[in-house]
């Protein structure tokens, strides 16, 4: 089984719209090409994580996410800060969380340190915001919601960026630790690139299931804001990331679009009848993100 691909440079938005019906309804992923996002802006973050994730760890402890003079989410988390799947060994990755500087401050490493990483990372989240808005309009088209819909609902969304590096799984590694456990995204919708590398798997009725690599592609799956609005019509589907394919490093950037913080979800008129009644009680998007970045967070610097 592989992931639907979708190419947004042909065809129509309807058969776009029902193509994204189709996969939220099954699996909860597909792939984009055609998305419109230069390269050169996709090599500029890639190589901007390359050259801060090389700095030695007490150096980029400095930024770390606790350290952040706000108390938001920002910055470095080390391996060992994470374990997504609840119960189960820390993550064996590290990453770097970037916000919109409208809601609030990042912490940026030193621009002698990491040249031109700020401007990199500001370009990347503009084209996948553009991206990220496209796709919110052929969800309004997939679930027959009339155009415009989902503004009231993004107007200053709580965007995250994530780059991530996954060192080779070592052979001590503890039963069950990988580079990402199992677990659903939070928000909306994630667009993710990644490098050659591979180690990307989605749980399938049949099994988890390889998502070759391809630089070219976007893949984007729906977060667990998406069965609240539809009803659970679209899934949010658990994935994982096992680095051990040729003992090399990977290299991935998470986009995570998550909607504005007090706006309020709950399952759309168009999802809910008398036999399909709302399986989900309102929550806020801000609510619902700060419950799952608690429940998922090992350990914390004082």
């Amino acid at each position: 089984m592989s992931l639907p691909l979708i190419d947004l440079s042909a065809g129509t938005r309807a058969l776009h719209a029902a193509a994204i019906d189709h996969a939220l309804r099954g699996p909860g992923f597909f792939a984009v090409r055609g998305h419109g996002v230069d390269a050169g802006a996709r090599d500029a973050v890639f190589n901007a994580a390359h050259r801060f994730f090389a700095l030695p760890d007490d150096t980029k402890a400095r930024w770390h996410v606790d350290l952040h003079p706000t108390g938001l989410k920002r910055g470095f988390d080390p391996i060992g800060w994470q374990a997504l799947d609840v119960g189960q060994p820390h993550d064996l990755k590290e990453s770097y969380y970037i916000g919109v500087e409208a809601i609030g401050p990042n912490q940026w490493p030193d621009e002698a340190l990491v040249p031109g990483f700020c401007v990199a990372c500001h370009g990347y989240m503009h084209a996948m915001e553009s991206v990220a808005r496209r796709l919110m309009g052929l969800f309004e088209l997939a679930l027959g919601l009339r155009a415009g819909h989902f503004d009231g609902f993004m107007r200053h969304p709580t965007c995250t960026t994530r780059l991530l590096h996954y060192p080779p799984q070592p052979a001590d590694a503890a039963p069950g630790q990988i580079g990402c456990g199992a677990h659903t995204d939070w928000g909306a919708l994630t667009l993710l690139a990644q490098d050659e590398a591979g180690g990307l798997q989605v749980q399938t009725a049949d099994g988890w299931i390889d998502v070759p690599p391809d630089p070219e592609v976007l893949i984007v799956n729906a977060g667990d804001m998406m069965p609240r609005w539809t009803n659970d019509r679209w899934r949010s589907t658990p994935h994982r990331v096992i680095n051990r394919h040729g003992g090399r490093d990977r290299w991935s950037i998470a986009y995570f679009f998550d909607l504005d913080a007090e706006a309020s979800i709950e399952p759309l008129p168009v999802c809910v009848s008398a036999t399909n009644p709302p399986r989900y009680p309102p929550i806020t998007a801000g609510q619902h993100l700060v419950e799952m970045y608690l429940r998922t967070t090992v350990t914390r610097v004082s």
